[in-house]
C-alpha cells in the first residue's frame, strides 16, 4: 500500500508541478545567475517490481543540493532529473520545484522515475536552474531527530517557523545514506494537512526499500519544502516566493 501510494504521489505531484511551472515561469528570469545550486550527492534505488506486469519500469531517485552563494537565498528552483539506458538514451524525465535554498544551505530532494517498456535505467542526468534570488535571511522549517528506524522507515519532527501557516502541499523529503555517504534509499510525502505557526509535527517516510540492507544504513537526511506544488500562490508563507 505505501509503496502503490508512493507511485500515486509521484504522478500527482509531477503533473501539479509541470502546471505551476508552465503559468508560472511567464514574466520570469529562466536563470539568476546570482546564486548556483549544485548536486553534491545523487542516488538511484532500482525497485525490484515492474508496475503493469513489466509495462512500465520504476526507480527512486535521491539529491543532495547546494547553494554555493553565502550570501542570495535561490528560490524557484527548478530541478529536472532525467533517467538514461545504458547507451544514453532517455528513458523519461522528473521535475521539482524547490520553493527555497537558503544561502550556503544543502537540501535534499527524492522522487520517483516511471517509464514505458523493459528498457534497464542505467543512471541518471541532472539540471538545475534558479529562478530568483534575494539577500539572505530566510529559512527553512527545522528538521529534528531525522533517524533510520529498524525497520527502514525515517522518523523525526520538523516545526513551523513562520507567521503564516503552512499549506497541506508542504513536502518532506529524505534520503538514507550508507557508511560511505551514498544514497541508498529515498521517502518523500505530503504534510496532508495545514501546519499552523510555531506547531510541530512529526514524520513518518518510508526508506529502505526490499532491495536495501539496513545493516548498511548509518543516517538519514531530511528537508522540508514549506510550500510544495502551491510555491507560486499566496497559500506559500516564504517571503517574496509568491506570484
Amino acid at each position: 500500500m505505501q509503496m502503490e501510494r508512493r507511485r500515486v504521489l509521484a504522478i500527482a505531484i509531477s503533473l501539479a508541478l509541470l502546471a505551476l511551472v508552465s503559468s508560472g515561469a511567464a514574466g520570469r528570469a529562466a536563470t539568476d545567475p546570482t546564486a548556483t545550486v549544485v548536486v553534491i550527492t545523487s542516488g538511484v534505488v532500482r525497485e525490484g517490481e515492474a508496475l503493469g506486469s513489466g509495462d512500465y519500469g520504476y526507480a527512486d531517485y535521491g539529491l543532495v543540493l547546494r547553494n554555493r552563494s553565502l550570501a542570495r537565498d535561490a528560490m524557484d528552483v527548478t530541478v529536472e532529473v532525467e533517467a538514461v539506458d545504458g547507451g544514453g538514451q532517455s528513458l523519461t524525465d522528473s521535475y521539482t520545484t524547490v520553493t527555497l535554498i537558503p544561502a550556503g544551505a544543502d537540501y535534499v530532494i527524492s522522487g520517483a522515475l516511471i517509464w514505458r517498456g523493459s528498457a534497464e535505467l542505467a543512471d541518471i542526468e541532472t539540471e538545475v536552474h534558479v529562478g530568483q534570488t534575494a539577500p539572505r535571511h530566510r529559512r527553512l522549517p527545522p528538521v529534528k531527530h531525522a533517524s533510520v528506524t529498524s525497520s527502514g522507515r525515517v522518523i523525526g519532527s520538523f516545526t513551523n517557523p513562520y507567521k503564516k501557516s503552512l499549506p497541506a502541499s508542504a513536502t518532506i523529503y529524505g534520503v538514507v545514506l550508507d557508511s560511505r555517504g551514498r544514497i541508498v534509499a529515498t521517502g518523500y510525502d505530503l504534510t496532508d494537512a495545514v501546519t499552523r505557526p510555531g506547531a510541530t509535527v512529526a514524520f513518518d517516510l518510508l526508506g529502505a526499500s526490499k532491495t536495501v540492507q539496513l545493516d548498511a544504513v548509518t543516517s538519514a537526511k531530511v528537508s522540508v519544502d514549506p510550500c510544495g506544488y502551491l510555491v507560486f500562490t499566496r497559500a506559500c508563507p516564504v517571503p517574496g516566493a509568491q506570484s
